[in-house]
C-alpha cells in the first residue's frame, strides 16, 4: 500500500526516483498481478452471446481468452465488459487477466486515498439472446403538485447476430409494487422492428396512486423489463428497482418532490480495515446502517462511482448520492485536463461511465464531475453531454462552479464565517453546498454546530458533506519494536517508531528513529551534526538527523543536502547539489559544522566542503526531540535509505578532527552518539497482534501520513465523539423553551421534509443532578407536528417548591423509531434534547469552618506538612507540589497539582503548527521556578499555604497555587495565571496536573458524556452521570494524540476497587481528563498506541479550560478565537480535593464545600 493525498504514487521514492510526467506511465516501479482460472459455459448458453463483467479493477488490465486477447480497460471504478462470445470453447476454458499498477489512465486518478490495486470488485459471466436489451433508461416525471407520476422507459434492443433485421420484436414493461402486486392490468409495450444494429423505443404509463420515493420514505417499486420476439416468445428479462421521485433545481433551490432538501452529508471513501477496497456486501450494510444512525441523509461517492451494491442498498435505506466521476488530477491539476481536447474525451468518457451504470437509481441525485482536477472546457464538455442525456439530476463541480459547469456553487472548507458570506452574496443565488467541510482528522470537528447555525438561518444553503466518514487504514501486523540507547555521556533511550523501519548492526536504522528529550541538546552556540547515510534515492524532504524542522538539522530538500540552523525564526542554511551518479547507493560521511565564534556553517560530504554560509545568529531551541532518519515536528518526512552513524557535538569540530576516525564517545562536547555496532538494543514483542496501519507505515515515501484519518467513525467502524456530535447537530427535531414559560412548555421543530414527528415515539425526562426523577411519554397528539413545522406543547413536568442548595434539573426528550427499519431496531433513538431548567435553586450552603476538626501543622525548611483527625498533607517547597495526601488510611495523592499548559498536539493542531508556534507553553509548568510559599492557619481549622511561582514562558509568566488544608480532609485548591504578556502564544490548556494512585481506577463524573468532548464540540453529550474505568476514557485515533477530555464537570471521583478514593469538586464549572498518560507522553514522536508504554499511575487533569480542537481543516486552520486562551488576560479557577468512601454522596459532598471563615 502507499498513501499519498497529492503526490502521484509513483514519484520520489515509491517510483524508485523515476518522476514519471504525464501522459506516460510509470516504467521503473509498476507492478503486474496476474489472474488465471477456469471456466466452463453451461450447455444452455450454446447460440447466444456470453459476456465478461468486471466491477472494478484497479488501474489497468489486459484479458485474455484461450489464449486470444479479448480486450483492455482502464476507468477502474466502472465496469469493463467483454463479449467473448468468439474466444470460448466446448469444455473448459481459460480466462487469464492482466493487471497494471499504473496505466496512463491514473493520470486521472489521484485520489486522497490508500493506493492499492488488483480486482477489487465482482466478475461474472452473464449470457444473453443474439437479440438483446441492451440497455434501458427510466424516468419518474412526476405532475400535478408532485401527486401523480409517470413511468418512462428508453429501451434498446440490440441485434448482435446481425441476422434480426426487420423482425419484429416487442418490450414490455410492467411495474410492481413493493409487495410484489403488478401496478397496471397490461404491461406497457412498445414495438422494436429492428432495421440495423440496434433499435431505441420510449414509452410512458401513469403510475396510479404513486408512492414517492426519498431518504425519509425510501419506496421502491420493481420494473420488469421483458423482450419478447415476433412469436410472442419471452426471450430475456431484466428488472431495476425503481424509485418515483423528482430531485431538481426550482425556484432556485434544489429540490425532492418539490420540497428544498437539507443535505446532512458526509464524504465517503470505500476502504475497510480488513478488506482494503474490496468490500463486501456485509461491510457496506453495515456502513450504511451505521450512517442512516448518525442522522445523515446524504453521501457523495468521493472520488469515484461506487460500488453498484453501494447504490442498491441507498435506494433500499434511503441517501440521497452524490454520484462522482472517475477523474482527480490532484498533482497536476493546473495543466491537465484543462482544455486539452485528448484530455476532454477521456473525461467525457469516465462521465459517460458513470451516468450510464448508474441512470436508473432513485439515490443518486446529483453528478459530479470530479473532484480536485481544475478547470477548463473538458469539464463544460462533461457537463453538456450529462445534461444532454439525463435532465432529471442536478450536476455539480467544485473545482470550477460557474454556471454552465456546475449547476450549484460550493467550495471546499470555507469557514462558517466564510458560508454565510457566501448566503448573502446578491450576485449568485444559486444554492451553495459544503462539498467538503469539517475536516474530522484525529480530535477533530470542532464547532460543528456553528456551521449548522448558519445553515439553518439560510434556505440557499442546502448543507454539504463532512469529509470524511471513517478513517482510512490497515490493519496489519504489528512488528517487533526496536528500542535503543545511544552511547554518549547522555545516554537518550530511543526507538524506531516507523513500523517498517528496521535495525542492523552492519547496515543502521531505516525508518525514523526518535530519541527522548534532554536539555544538553538545546544547543545555542557551536555545534557539529555528523551521519554516515547511505541513501536511496533524491528528491522530497528527507531527513538524516535533526532536532526537530526549527533547531539543527542535517537533511536531503529536494536534490539538494542541506545542513541548517534556526535562529529566531529563520532558516540559515549551507547547502550542497547532490550529484545524479555516485550519491544514492554508497554511503557517505555527512557532516555540519556550526562555528559561533567565525560566524560560518560548513557542509562537508566524505571530507570535502561542499557548501558554507556565513550568520552571525546562533541557534534557537526548540522542544522537539532528537531524531534520526525521520523528522517528530513533520513526521511525514523520512529518509529513503539507511544511517549507520550519528553524532552531535556541542562545539565546531575542524576538518582534522572530521576525519579521525578514533574518537570515541568520551569525547569532549559529545552530546549524542549513536553508532549501530555499539548501540543498546532491544527487540521487544509485540503486546497486540495488528495495528491500524496508514501512510509511511509500509514503508512508502513520499507519504502523507496520518492524513487519511479523518473520518467521524475510526477504522473498525468504532464511534467516536465526533460521531457523537454529528448525530445530536444532524437530528431533524429540535426544540426550544421561552423564557418564564411552564417547565413543560417547549416549542417542537420537525425539520423533516415528509415525515411527521407521529413517525416516532417521544419521552420526556425530569433529571436532577443526574438522576431521573419523573418520566412521562409524549402524547400521540402533541407528536402531530408536520413536516417543516412547529408546535408548542406542554409536557406535565412539576417542579419542588423548595428545591435543594445547588441543585439542577434538566428536560430531556428523546425520540426514538416505533418500528423495525432496515437500520435500527424498535427503540433507537433518532434524536435527543437536553433543556436546562431554572428552579432558583439557592445557593450553596458551606459547611463552617468553627465544625470542621483541628489541624495541625509544621512549616520545616523543606516541607510543610498537615496533620488531623485520619489526615496528613505534605507540600514540597521547592516544587510547590502536594507530595503526600493521606486520609482515613487511604492514599489519595501521589503529586500534585502541577500547573500545565500543555496538550498533546492534535492533527489540526499539528496541521496548523500550534505544536511549535505555542511551544513556549510546552515546559512552563514542569520547568516553573518557585519563588516563594507561605504558610498561615485559620482558628486552627485551616492551614492556607501560599506557593508563588515563576514560568519560562519568551516573556516570562507567573503563576499562583494555594493549598488551603481544611480540619475536615478537604483541600481547596486556589489556582491563578498571569500570561507575560499580551502577545504571547494562546495557551493549550490552563490547568493542573494530579498524579494518582494507580488503584484509583473507577472514574466516575458528573458533567458532559459519556464521549469525549471539547469546548467547541460538546453539543452531542448530555451533563449527567457517567462512569467507567481510567482505561476505558481512551480514543484510539489511528495517531496518538489529545484525547479523552470531558467538559462541564461539576465533580468527578476516582476511586479503588472498595470504592475509596478522590473527590474532586469544582468551585464552578471544570475539564477533567482522566488517563495513563501525560500530555508529554503523547508530545514526543509516538506513530502509534503499541509504542506507548502506560504508567501505572491515574494521570488526572483538572482544568480551568482546554482550547477548542477546531476543525475548518487540519493544514492551516486555527481554532476558532471564541475557543482559544488568549495570553491577553488572567485565569482563576478553584476545585477542591477530599477522600470519598461511597460514590453516591458525591453529589452532597460537592455541594458542601467548606468555609475558609
Amino acid at each position: 500500500p502507499i498513501y499519498v493525498n497529492i503526490t502521484y504514487p509513483w514519484w520520489g521514492a515509491n517510483g524508485l526516483g523515476e518522476e514519471a510526467q504525464p501522459p506516460a506511465a510509470p516504467t521503473r516501479y509498476n507492478p503486474v498481478g496476474q489472474y488465471r482460472r477456469t471456466f466452463t459455459v453451461p450447455r444452455g448458453w450454446r447460440g447466444r452471446r456470453t459476456f465478461l463483467h468486471f466491477e472494478g479493477v484497479k488501474a489497468a488490465h489486459y484479458v485474455w481468452i484461450n489464449g486470444q486477447l479479448a480486450g483492455y480497460h482502464e476507468d477502474s471504478y466502472t465496469p469493463a465488459e467483454y463479449d467473448i462470445t468468439p474466444y470460448l470453447k466446448d469444455g473448459t476454458n481459460h480466462v487469464a487477466v492482466e493487471v497494471y499498477r499504473y496505466s496512463d489512465g491514473d493520470w486521472l486518478q489521484d485520489q486522497d486515498m490508500i493506493r492499492l490495486s488488483g480486482i477489487f470488485r465482482s466478475v461474472y459471466l452473464f449470457s444473453t439472446p443474439t437479440v438483446h436489451l441492451r440497455d434501458f433508461k427510466i424516468e419518474t416525471p412526476l405532475g400535478d403538485g408532485h401527486t401523480t407520476a409517470d413511468l418512462s422507459v428508453t429501451a434498446h434492443v440490440h441485434d448482435y447476430a446481425g441476422e434480426a433485421d426487420g423482425a419484429s420484436y416487442t418490450v414490455e414493461t410492467q411495474l410492481y409494487d413493493a409487495g410484489g402486486h403488478a401496478v397496471w392490468s397490461r404491461p406497457l409495450t412498445e414495438a422494436a422492428a429492428l432495421t440495423g444494429a440496434e433499435v431505441t423505443v420510449k414509452g410512458v404509463k401513469s403510475v396510479p396512486r404513486p408512492r414517492l420515493w426519498s431518504a425519509e420514505d425510501p419506496y421502491l417499486y420493481t420494473a420488469v423489463l421483458r423482450l419478447r420476439d415476433a412469436s410472442g416468445k419471452v426471450v430475456e428479462t431484466l428488472s431495476h428497482r425503481i424509485g418515483l421521485r423528482e430531485f431538481a433545481l426550482v425556484d432556485g433551490l434544489m429540490r425532492i418532490n418539490g420540497r428544498p432538501v437539507s443535505l446532512r452529508g458526509t464524504n465517503r471513501h470505500e476502504m475497510h480495515p480488513d478488506h482494503g477496497s474490496a468490500l463486501t456486501r456485509a461491510d457496506l450494510v453495515e456502513d450504511i446502517r451505521l450512517i442512516k444512525r448518525l442522522n445523515i441523509n446524504s453521501v457523495r461517492t468521493s472520488h469515484y462511482p461506487n460500488n453498484p451494491l453501494w447504490l442498491e442498498l441507498a435506494d433500499e435505506y434511503g441517501l440521497y448520492l452524490v454520484g462522482e466521476t472517475n477523474l482527480e488530477t490532484h498533482g497536476i491539476n493546473g495543466t491537465y485536463p484543462g482544455s486539452d481536447p485528448e484530455w476532454t474525451k477521456v473525461c467525457v468518457d469516465r462521465a459517460q461511465n458513470m451516468v450510464h451504470r448508474d441512470k436508473n437509481h432513485a439515490c443518486a441525485v446529483i453528478w459530479s464531475l470530479g473532484n480536485e482536477a481544475g478547470g477548463g472546457s473538458s469539464f463544460e464538455a462533461m457537463h453538456d453531454w450529462i445534461r444532454g442525456y439525463d435532465t432529471t439530476r442536478v450536476i455539480h463541480y467544485e473545482g470550477d462552479d460557474r454556471p454552465g459547469v456546475s449547476d450549484i456553487r460550493s467550495k471546499m472548507y470555507e469557514s462558517p464565517t466564510a458560508v454565510e458570506a457566501r448566503a448573502e452574496d446578491t450576485g449568485d443565488t444559486r444554492p451553495y453546498v459544503m462539498v467538503e467541510y469539517a475536516h474530522s482528522m484525529g480530535n477533530s470537528t470542532g464547532n460543528f454546530k456553528e456551521y449548522w447555525d448558519v445553515v439553518r438561518r439560510h434556505d440557499v444553503l442546502q448543507g454539504g458533506w463532512i469529509w470524511d466518514f471513517v478513517d482510512q487504514a490497515l490493519n496489519w501486523p504489528t512488528p517487533e519494536r526496536h528500542l535503543l540507547t545511544e552511547t554518549g555521556p547522555v545516554g537518550l533511550e530511543g526507538e524506531v517508531i516507523n513500523p517498517s523501519g528496521s535495525f542492523s548492526r552492519d547496515k543502521g536504522v531505516s525508518g525514523a528513529t526518535v530519541f527522548g528529550r534532554d536539555d544538553r541538546l538545546d544547543l545555542r552556540g557551536s555545534l557539529t551534526l555528523e551521519a554516515w547515510v547511505t541513501p536511496h534515492v533524491r528528491g522530497y524532504d528527507q531527513p538524516l538527523l535533526m532536532k526537530g524542522d526549527t533547531h539543527y538539522a542535517l537533511k536531503q530538500s529536494g536534490k539538494n543536502l542541506e545542513f541548517f540552523i534556526h535562529a529566531d525564526g529563520q532558516w540559515i542554511t549551507a547547502s550542497w547539489p547532490v550529484p545524479d551518479e555516485g550519491w544514492t547507493g554508497t554511503e557517505h560521511h555527512v557532516a555540519g559544522v556550526f562555528d559561533a565564534d567565525a560566524g560560518t556553517l560548513t557542509l562537508s560530504v566524505d571530507g570535502e566542503v561542499k557548501g558554507t554560509k556565513a550568520t552571525t545568529q546562533v541557534p534557537t531551541p526548540n522542544t522537539a526531540p532528537l531524531s534520526i532518519a525521520g523528522e517528530v515536528d513533520n513526521p511525514t518526512r523520512e529518509f529513503s535509505g539507511t544511517i549507520r552513524r550519528a553524532r552531535v557535538y556541542a562545539r565546531a569540530l575542524s576538518a582534522a578532527e572530521l576525519a579521525d576516525d578514533g574518537r570515541g564517545p568520551d569525547g569532549d562536547g559529545v552530546r549524542f552518539w549513536f553508532d549501530a555496532r555499539t548501540v543498546g538494543h532491544t527487540a521487544r514483542k509485540p503486546t497486540t497482534k495488528t495495528f491500524a496501519a496508514y501512510g509511511g507505515d509500509w514503508g512508502d515515501n513520499p507519504n502523507d501520513g496520518a492524513f487519511s484519518g479523518d473520518g467521524i467513525v475510526l477504522p473498525d467502524r468504532g464511534l467516536t465523539g465526533k460521531a457523537a456530535e454529528v448525530k445530536r447537530i444532524y437530528q431533524t427535531v429540535t426544540a426550544r423553551r421561552k423564557d418564564g414559560a411552564a417547565p413543560g412548555a417547549v416549542t417542537l421543530t420537525n425539520e423533516n421534509l415528509f415525515t411527521d414527528l407521529r413517525a416516532w415515539n417521544g419521552a420526556w425526562e425530569l433529571a436532577v443532578d443526574g438522576h431521573v426523577t419523573s418520566r412521562g411519554t409524549i402524547p400521540r397528539g402533541d407528536l402531530d407536528v408536520p413536516p417543516l413545522s412547529s408546535k408548542d406543547i406542554t409536557l406535565p413536568v412539576k417542579l419542588p417548591r423548595n428545591p435543594e442548595p445547588g441543585s439542577e434539573y434538566f428536560l430531556q426528550l428523546s425520540f426514538t423509531t416505533r418500528e423495525r427499519t432496515p437500520w435500527a431496531e424498535p427503540g433507537f433513538e433518532v434524536a435527543r434534547i437536553q433543556l436546562p431548567l431554572d428552579v432558583k435553586s439557592p445557593a450553596v450552603r458551606p459547611v463552617p469552618l468553627a465544625d470542621v476538626p483541628t489541624l495541625a501543622y509544621e512549616d520545616g525548611k523543606e516541607t510543610v506538612t498537615v496533620t488531623g483527625k485520619g489526615l496528613k498533607v505534605v507540600v514540597d517547597k521547592a516544587t510547590g507540589l502536594v507530595t503526600g495526601f493521606e486520609h482515613d488510611g487511604t492514599r489519595l495523592l501521589v503529586e500534585g497539582a502541577v500547573p500545565n499548559y500543555w496538550r498533546a498536539p492534535t492533527d489540526n493542531d499539528r496541521g496548523n503548527g500550534q505544536h511549535t508556534r505555542n511551544e513556549t507553553w510546552r515546559d512552563a509548568g514542569a520547568r516553573r521556578k518557585v519563588t516563594g510559599v507561605r504558610v498561615r492557619a485559620t482558628d486552627d481549622r485551616a492551614v492556607e499555604i501560599t506557593v508563588e511561582g515563576t514560568l519560562p514562558t519568551s516573556t516570562e509568566s507567573a503563576y499562583t497555587t494555594t493549598y488551603t488544608v481544611f480540619g475536615n480532609g478537604e483541600i481547596k485548591v486556589d489556582n491563578t495565571l498571569h500570561p507575560g504578556a499580551a502577545d504571547l502564544p494562546y495557551l493549550p490548556e490552563v490547568g493542573t496536573l494530579l498524579r494518582l494512585p494507580g488503584s484509583l481506577e473507577h472514574l466516575h463524573y458528573y458533567g458532559r458524556g459519556p464521549e469525549e468532548n471539547h469546548w467547541d464540540r460538546n453539543d452531542g453529550t448530555d451533563v449527567g452521570r457517567w462512569s467507567g474505568t481510567v482505561r476505558e476514557q481512551w480514543s484510539p485515533y489511528i495517531r496518538p494524540q489529545e484525547n479523552g477530555n470531558k467538559t462541564d464537570v461539576r465533580w468527578a471521583a476516582l476511586t479503588d476497587r472498595r470504592g475509596r478514593g478522590l473527590l474532586v469538586a469544582g468551585d464552578g464549572l471544570l475539564e477533567i481528563n482522566a488517563s495513563h498518560h501525560t500530555p508529554e507522553d503523547l508530545s514526543v514522536g509516538a506513530r502509534h498506541d503499541y509504542q506507548l508504554t502506560p504508567r501505572d499511575e491515574v494521570i488526572l487533569r483538572v482544568n480551568h479550560r482546554q482550547m477548542g480542537v477546531g476543525g475548518d481543516n487540519s493544514w492551516g486552520a486555527h481554532t476558532h478565537d471564541a475557543y482559544k486562551l488568549l495570553a491577553d488576560r488572567d485565569y482563576a479557577y478553584t476545585y477542591r480535593l477530599r477522600l470519598i468512601t461511597d460514590v453516591d454522596q458525591a453529589q452532597r459532598l460537592a455541594r458542601r464545600p467548606t468555609a475558609g471563615r
